[in-house]
């Protein structure tokens, strides 16, 4: 709610730079169901020279490449190509690990891991993980990914509930390497690219979102490493901001085995085309940070988009992913990620692999997630709920067990 406040308090800030007339049409068309304009999404399956794509091969090594590189160069931005995996250091290691010391308690082994960002590894910026996994696994374990602050996953109540299933958790302290504000492109892993003498990043290279999504894939290059881990089956979770990074990740890196994009709306898991909640002009102008500046031009202007969120969604194909929405959160606009899984249905259904199982909106409360990509929409608003973690555990378990 508080993100949702302080757009209100930058919505009419711009007041001053809009014309009066393009700001009230906006204002009225972000709650409004009735204000949703007609659209049509670009087909996935057309390739830029107008063939249609029939077969996975064709998918994978003409249509699939197209669509990330339009992604990529209109939105999230480029992330740097590393040749190699980067250093990092297990700073500390606890083998009898314990939420509450001195009680009876299952014990757990953690890591805390330093990820240097760049190959000058005294130099350059760097974030911390912990990795935490249950004692007494018969081998390797499957990992939630989450993303997380400086209090890594004392930040998460559900924990305990994931390790005690039989997973482990590695939690990313995502602004460290990379701030949530303009100071992104004055320190930490972002500027750290520029070429000599640039002072700022160029309108397709990376913003936030992507950067993130990169730092979890550095993290995933450790996990590789972990004999605890196995890294073949590691989820990756994020809610709000870092639900878009989070399925900006899975669509990025092929590595990652599933995706929990958690009400995260614009940028996320919803179309963009139906102009509702957080929209393209809405985020831009006050978090143009997250995406690149050539984003921009989309402002009031989705239609001309080469591309959509589903768009996104069917570039995580064929593994699964789970849109997870709230009913009082408008603003992530739950009806636009219901669509948007089903218009990435046709991708999936090349490799095979089943939707979300109904025509329409399903009630509320009523999850729909058996197949490879699943939905609901649940009680409640903006937040991660106990109702989404027993969700998010029964699907992690038919596919990662």
């Amino acid at each position: 709610m508080k993100q949702i406040a302080s757009v209100i308090v930058g919505v009419m800030a711009m007041s001053a730079t809009m014309q009066a007339q393009d700001l009230k049409q906006e204002w009225t068309r972000m709650f409004d169901e009735s204000k949703v304009p007609a659209y049509t999404l670009p087909d996935p399956l057309l390739c830029e020279n107008g063939q249609r794509v029939a077969t996975v091969e064709q998918w994978e090594k003409q249509r699939r490449p197209e669509l990330l590189r339009l992604v990529t160069t209109y939105m999230y931005g480029k992330a740097p190509a590393l040749q190699h995996p980067l250093q990092w250091q297990v700073e500390e290691t606890d083998t009898q690990y314990q939420f509450e010391k001195g009680k009876r308690q299952p014990q757990y082994t953690r890591r805390i891991v330093a990820i240097y960002l760049t190959e000058q590894k005294a130099e350059g910026p760097l974030f911390h993980a912990e990795v935490i996994t249950p004692n007494g696994a018969n081998g390797p374990v499957p990992v939630f990914m989450m993303f997380g602050g400086s209090r890594l996953s004392g930040g998460f109540g559900a924990t305990r509930r994931i390790l005690d299933r039989g997973y482990g958790v590695a939690v990313l302290n995502t602004t460290e390497g990379v701030p949530d504000g303009k100071d992104a492109f004055t320190r930490g892993a972002i500027p750290a690219y520029y070429a000599d003498g640039q002072t700022y990043r160029l309108p397709d290279e990376w913003g936030c979102l992507a950067a993130w999504a990169w730092e979890a894939s550095r993290l995933l290059d450790y996990l590789q490493s972990d004999p605890l881990v196995d890294a073949s089956k590691v989820a990756i979770l994020g809610h709000s901001r870092m639900g878009k990074a989070a399925l900006w990740a899975a669509a990025a890196d092929e590595r990652f085995a599933m995706a929990f994009p958690v009400n995260s709306g614009c940028g996320g898991g919803a179309l963009s085309r139906r102009m509702i909640g957080e929209t393209v002009w809405a985020m831009n102008n006050h978090f143009p940070y997250w995406v690149c500046d050539n984003f921009q031009q989309f402002n009031m202007r989705e239609q001309f988009m080469p591309f959509d969120q589903h768009s996104v969604i069917a570039l995580v194909a064929p593994r699964p992913v789970y849109l997870a929405t709230g009913q009082d959160d408008s603003w992530a606009d739950p009806l636009g990620e219901f669509l948007a899984g089903k218009a990435a249905e046709p991708v999936y259904a090349l490799y095979g692999r089943s939707g979300i199982g109904c025509d329409s909106q399903p009630a509320v409360d009523d999850a729909k997630n058996e197949g490879y990509i699943a939905y609901h929409i649940r009680t409640g608003g903006h937040a991660i709920l106990d109702y989404d973690w027993e969700q998010f555990l029964l699907y992690a378990d038919r596919f990662l067990k």
